[in-house]
């Protein structure tokens, strides 16, 4: 009998998914556990696999389309079987869902979800490649954003998708052949400093993507019901700065300044464990272990990866780790429980060249630590005026949970680390 394919949950924050890509075609014969398509939810691009073996009889949501948890996908059977008998007497509804037709899915967010390009028409049988009515060839959206990050041209491409849809293993194999598919051009630098595409967005409105729908909501809801202070420090960064290049020297893969904070905060949050924890209403939850979250700028938004138990391991460890999950968090390509339901949050805008600033609390955690860049500043040293590498750290902290006191407490704790490193050791 024909089975119903629902949108499952891919994460613990998923209410939607949109469908990048299928994999499998209709009337195409799987196996559980196969890959049938890709979803784009608020965080990443998943992988959507088979909960049953048979054939796909029928899409019922289109690649580009989404769908709220729970809803009918697709119909899978066995060769022959009639698809609408899986949707019983409901056949009125409709197959298809259209990006805008989602927003009552979600009604408590109140954004406007983005518009997505239609299906392309299946090509002519004299045409090798299909082309958008602007010139742009018809490609998933994970295909064109792995395109843009190795920097093959689209137009170059002949896809393998449904209607000659560009899909992400076509760019994959341009890419491991980059004789078959022309780069595209660096971008030359705006001598106005104003990204040309940034100039084309003056007086214009762009629809809210979903992932920006999702960072709205959660850091609104932070605000509004955690009542945030903040306490600030400046960090001496000179033997930690010296301490990482002596580790660095010979090392084909460095460690980074990120993976040193991570491993020192742990260090402080073991000590002042309020700070590791989380607001329940009625009660303070005191997390097992220190699963720390750094936030990374993605292709509209931000995500925070995390880095289980950093308490137990070695820089060199949570160097590895957080290396690969940035990488991939650029990607979206990141698995569920590698983000969300971090007990600690940190959030450096050091590389951009901010002195200092102060972050939202990332839910469910108390706290989140904003570090600024490193700059020489001029200091007192036994009642000498030196030069130093000083670092602008900014804890912001609820205060349901954790008292002035204590988050002062936590984050001289993190200076003195800091300052100096080998204390971590002992």
């Amino acid at each position: 009998m024909a089975e119903i394919i629902q949108m499952m949950a891919l994460s613990p924050t998923m209410n939607e998914g949109t469908i990048a890509q299928w994999l499998v075609t209709e009337e195409q014969d799987f196996k559980s556990g196969t890959a049938l398509c890709e979803v784009e939810t608020d965080k990443a691009t998943m992988t959507y696999e088979a909960p049953l073996s048979g054939r796909l009889l029928k899409i019922l949501v289109t690649a580009g389309s989404s769908a709220a948890v729970g809803q009918a996908i697709a119909v899978a059977g066995k060769a022959g079987e009639d698809w609408k008998s899986a949707m019983g007497s409901d056949t009125s509804q409709p197959l298809e869902t259209n990006p805008a037709s989602t927003q009552a899915a979600l009604p408590e967010l109140g954004a406007v979800q983005p518009a997505r390009a239609p299906e392309a028409p299946p090509p002519a049988e004299t045409s090798s490649t299909a082309r958008l009515p602007s010139g742009k060839a018809p490609a998933s959206p994970l295909a064109r954003k792995l395109a843009r990050d190795t920097g093959i041209d689209l137009r170059g491409l002949r896809g393998s998708g449904p209607g000659g849809r560009i899909i992400t293993r076509d760019v994959q194999a341009a890419n491991q052949a980059p004789s078959a598919a022309p780069s595209l051009p660096k971008a030359q630098p705006s001598k106005t400093g104003t990204a040309p595409a940034n100039a084309q967005l003056r007086g214009d409105s762009q629809p809210v993507s979903r992932m920006r729908s999702i960072i709205a909501q959660r850091l609104s809801e932070s605000y509004r019901d955690a009542p945030h202070y903040i306490v600030r420090c400046v960090i001496d960064m000179e033997r930690l700065l010296g301490f990482r290049n002596t580790l660095n020297i010979g090392r084909g893969e460095k460690i980074s300044l990120n993976a040193f904070v991570l491993k020192l905060a742990a260090k402080a949050l073991e000590a002042h464990p309020v700070l590791n924890s989380s607001w329940q209403g009625s009660s303070i939850q005191y997390k097992p272990s220190a699963d720390i979250g750094l936030a990374v700028a993605v292709e509209g938004g931000l995500i925070a990866p995390v880095v289980r138990h950093c308490e137990q391991k070695g820089i060199l460890q949570i160097g590895h780790e957080l290396s690969d999950l940035v990488d991939r968090a650029r990607q979206g390509s990141l698995q569920p429980d590698e983000y969300g339901d971090a007990s600690f949050t940190i959030s450096n805008l050091g590389m951009s060249g901010v002195e200092e600033f102060s972050a939202i609390i990332n839910p469910p955690g108390v706290a989140i630590l904003a570090l600024g860049a490193i700059q020489d500043e001029a200091v007192v040293r036994d009642k000498q005026i030196c030069i130093r590498p000083i670092l602008h750290a900014t804890l912001s902290a609820d205060h349901r949970a954790v008292d002035g006191a204590s988050a002062a407490a936590f984050i001289i704790e993190l200076k003195k680390l800091v300052e100096e490193p080998a204390l971590a050791l002992l």
